[in-house]
């Protein structure tokens, strides 16, 4: 009888050839799911501003949690691509599969295209009147406001938090061989994620896009390029390096020191 899902090893592994595939991917291939990606989490912020404004209070922002995971969802079974859960690849990078710079260039792509398509979720979200309302115009430009307005080492932080779970849900994820396993997988971490209030940069991308389109005078661009500096890095520390590395420690040396054993074992014995 097959499993019914990977263990923490094979999930590991599994990781390793998803960065392996990345980096094979052409440049436009690598901006199109980028941009998909970026889309799909713009609808979801946007849903998590909805329930959060038009409910209110605590059970408007559990509510908000809830809705918020459809985009990772989306991404992970219909096909997209995000910087957050992308940073995982370098696990393939620290086991020596591939070329660091192409590793850069793919996670740099990856990043403009969910820039791309949070702008355009955004841009027509408000084209077809989201925000008409203007209790919820009012509630989306705070949000952004208020993001924007985080220090550098609170940003930094908030981030380096957010990316824990983003990228837990992805390779969490990998561990069911059902749709609806995945589904559970991704569901509970991000909803984590959002209850928490962590920074994330895709989501972001789309908060502030929107925040600028209603109250372009609320923040300069340069002020968005500083808050997006620290996040990026954040993400990028938490979901390239700490996990990686932890679980490159806890799954995969032991995994290869075993198989080193098993091939002195058998050279031994011929």
């Amino acid at each position: 009888m097959s499993k019914m899902c990977l263990d923490t090893t094979e999930c590991t592994e599994a990781i390793v050839k998803l960065g392996i595939k990345k980096v094979s991917y052409p440049a436009l291939k690598v901006l199109i799911l980028g941009f998909m990606g970026g889309m799909f989490i713009g609808l979801s912020a946007i849903g998590n501003l909805i329930a959060n404004q038009t409910i209110g209070g605590g059970l408007g922002k559990i509510v908000g949690s809830c809705v918020f995971p459809v985009g990772l969802i989306l991404v992970v079974l219909v096909g997209g691509s995000l910087f957050t859960g992308d940073c995982l690849a370098y696990l393939a990078w620290f086991e020596g599969k591939v070329d660091f710079n192409k590793m850069m260039k793919n996670l740099g792509l990856v990043w403009i295209g969910n820039l791309l398509g949070s702008i355009f979720t955004a841009f027509v979200a408000y084209t077809g009147g989201q925000f008409e309302s203007k209790a919820l115009a009012d509630f989306a430009v705070n949000v952004a406001t208020h993001k924007v307005h985080l220090g550098f080492t609170e940003a930094l932080a908030s981030a380096f938090l957010c990316n824990v779970l983003v990228a837990l849900a992805v390779w969490f994820s990998f561990a069911a061989k059902d749709m609806i396993g995945k589904i559970f997988a991704i569901w509970f971490p991000i909803m984590l994620f959002i209850l928490g209030g962590y920074q994330h940069v895709v989501a972001n991308m789309t908060y502030i896009s929107v925040g600028k389109i209603l109250s372009p005078e609320s923040y300069t661009f340069v002020e968005m390029v500083k808050h997006f500096i620290p996040v990026t890095i954040g993400n990028f520390l938490s979901g390239s390096i700490f996990l990686p590395l932890v679980y490159r420690t806890l799954y995969l040396k032991k995994h290869h020191h075993a198989d080193e054993e098993i091939s002195e074992t058998k050279k031994a014995e011929c």
